[in-house]
């Protein structure tokens, strides 16, 4: 920035110079520029407009220093003013924080007679404290003078008179230095909580000592069992030994005495270059020739000899009585189990399963009868042995009644279970009132049921059920179903799907499997009598637009077992549901039918 021209001193300055105005437009903008700093930066810092602040200070401060930089004919007064005006803010500051500073120090000197206060008030506690010490062991020490005193005088008299003097002594109660576990301070100077907690501590003792008589035995017990059964087991051993070293010597005796009986039955042929001896000898020594072993006299097992075998019943009636230990404890999957993998099957039987039908238990937990059946059924590979109809049928309906119709499936599929009708029609039963998605699952085990036992009708309702109508018809064509069969499954399934097919011929036949009339009758008799209309209404509309060759009239006259009240009934059916055209249609063909049969019938 250039430097402004000096003016000459004003008359009546006294020779000094007055300082030029400001007059330059670049002077003016720097002042209005600087200003507007100064505004922004206070606005910014959110400065207060009045009253001391240091965030203000530095501000203006710094507004100063751009000022003197850019005024340079300035400069010396404007630096000497801010000297000044810094000196005098400086020594202001500083008389600041030494008031700050001397304040505190007033403070503290004004709080150090309440500190002294506070030690002398703790200094008085203390003594108290101590002075209570002081008495209580002068107390102690009383009290051990007095016991010493008691002791010296127990001392000097004969042992005989020490109860005598104790009892004259008085009994001194003491509080307990801590509470009885489990009880309040109320309960533990309550009398009757504390007879009642004496009864059960009776009480459990008690228990304790029955327990430790008949449920536990002493350590030293088990290593004299171990070691018992140890001997046992070598005793066995030898046992054994001596039994296969007895078993063939029986053998050698019994092919002895079949070969003795041979060689005196039979001397002059076979043995007849062989003396007695000599034919024994070859005979054991060829012991297992033909004639040992398709001789009648040898065919007798030696199994009855066998120790191994005594046992048996005890072991069975041991593994009976483990099972209703296992049932009284409550222990019922453990029960199911042990019952399911049971030796020769002695617990796979009617009565197991009654036991495990007649425990309740709550909603929401394992039933002990669903263990056990999934027990059964999961054993079934390792028996070999499908349980019978009745205990399936028990074992589904028990994993209905769970809604595990999961397991079913699994059983179904593996083949664990003896099927029978009752079963298919518990499967069947179960989809009654259930959703979609239980009834696409159940239907088709039902049908497979039913297809297992040869209930050909019941298979073909389920896959009608199913809307399986085209295979229903082949697995009835295939099971050479009678037109009653047809109508049973047509009334348990009265679907118009399944009128329209049965209507139509099937097969290698050009009839249809049943006749219109015969259908439509049996339809009305249900309670989906609608479908009936509702076929011949199809079946009209078939004809109107020419994709049906038969008419009305030729239905009429080639339906042989439909007599003319049935007709009659399904044209009142036809004017009742507003189709009367084809009530129309259906009266006259009936009604020349009806002539027709008059004329032949009547003699010429």
């Amino acid at each position: 920035m250039t430097e402004l021209p000096q003016q000459s001193p004003r008359p009546g300055s006294g020779g000094k110079r007055v300082l030029p105005p400001i007059s330059s437009e670049v002077e003016r903008q720097f002042i209005q520029d600087l200003q507007e700093n100064v505004y922004v930066e206070m606005a910014r810092l959110n400065c207060p407009d009045q009253g001391p602040d240091e965030q203000r200070y530095i501000i203006y401060k710094d507004a100063f220093n751009k000022l003197i930089e850019h005024v340079i004919a300035y400069r010396p007064l404007m630096t000497a003013i801010k000297a000044e005006y810094e000196n005098c803010i400086e020594t202001i500051e500083r008389g600041q924080k030494e008031s700050f500073y001397l304040s505190g120090k007033v403070k503290a000197m004004a709080a150090e007679q309440t500190t002294l206060n506070y030690y002398q008030r703790r200094t008085d506690e203390l003594q108290h404290r101590m002075a209570v010490v002081h008495a209580d062991n002068e107390k102690l020490r009383e009290e051990l003078e007095s016991l010493q005193e008691t002791q010296e005088e127990l001392d000097g008299i004969p042992e005989q008179d020490v109860d005598e003097v104790s009892s004259k002594k008085s009994k001194v109660y003491t509080l307990p230095d801590k509470l009885i576990p489990g009880l309040s301070l109320e309960e533990s100077t309550d009398m009757m909580c504390l007879q009642r907690k004496i009864e059960e501590c009776q009480q459990l003792v008690q228990n304790l000592k029955q327990s430790k008589q008949t449920r536990y035995a002493p350590r030293r017990q088990k290593e004299q069992l171990k070691h018992q059964l140890a001997s046992k087991s070598k005793a066995k051993e030898h046992v054994s030994e001596q039994n296969l070293h007895l078993k063939a010597r029986c053998l050698k005796l019994r092919v002895a005495l079949d070969t003795l009986k041979a060689y005196y039955k039979d001397s002059q042929h076979s043995f007849s270059s062989f003396s007695p001896a000599e034919a024994v000898a070859l005979a054991l020594a060829r012991s297992g020739s033909k004639m040992s072993v398709t001789s009648a006299d040898t065919a007798t097992t030696f199994d009855d000899d066998d120790p191994t075998k005594e046992r048996e019943a005890e072991m069975l009636l041991e593994y009976i009585e483990h099972f209703n230990d296992l049932f009284e404890e409550g222990r019922y999957s453990d029960a199911a189990m042990h019952a399911a993998n049971s030796p020769k099957g002695i617990l796979r039987n009617p009565e197991t399963l009654a036991r495990f039908k007649a425990i309740h238990v709550k909603p929401g937990k394992l039933s002990p009868l669903l263990a056990y059946c999934e027990a059964l059924m999961s054993s079934v590979p390792a028996v070999g042995i499908l349980p019978n109809a009745e205990t399936s049928l028990e074992c589904v309906k028990s994993a209905l009644q769970e809604d595990r119709l999961d397991l079913v499936t699994h059983w179904i599929a593996q083949k664990r279970l003896t099927c029978s009708e009752p079963l298919g029609h518990l499967l069947y039963n179960y989809t009654q009132g259930k959703n979609t998605d239980i009834v696409n699952k159940c239907l088709p085990l039902a049908q497979a049921v039913y297809t297992k036992v040869g209930a050909h009708i019941q298979s073909a309702v389920c896959m009608c059920k199913q809307g399986r109508v085209r295979a229903m018809m082949e697995y009835a064509h295939n099971a050479k179903f009678s037109k009653d069969a047809y109508v049973g499954v047509l009334v348990a399934c009265p679907t118009l799907a399944l009128a329209e097919v049965l209507v139509q011929p099937y097969g290698d036949s050009n009839t249809p499997v049943l006749p219109v009339g015969t259908v439509v009758s049996e339809l009305l008799r249900t309670e989906s009598h609608q479908v009936g209309v509702q076929l011949l209404d199809k079946i009209h509309s078939n004809i109107q637009s020419g994709t049906s060759h038969p008419s009305l009239k030729d239905i009429v006259f080639s339906d042989p077992t439909t007599n003319i009240h049935a007709w009659l009934q399904i044209i009142r059916s036809c004017q009742d549901s507003g189709l009367y055209d084809v009530g129309i249609e259906l009266l006259a063909a009936v009604t020349v039918l009806e002539a027709i049969k008059k004329a032949t019938s009547s003699p010429t």
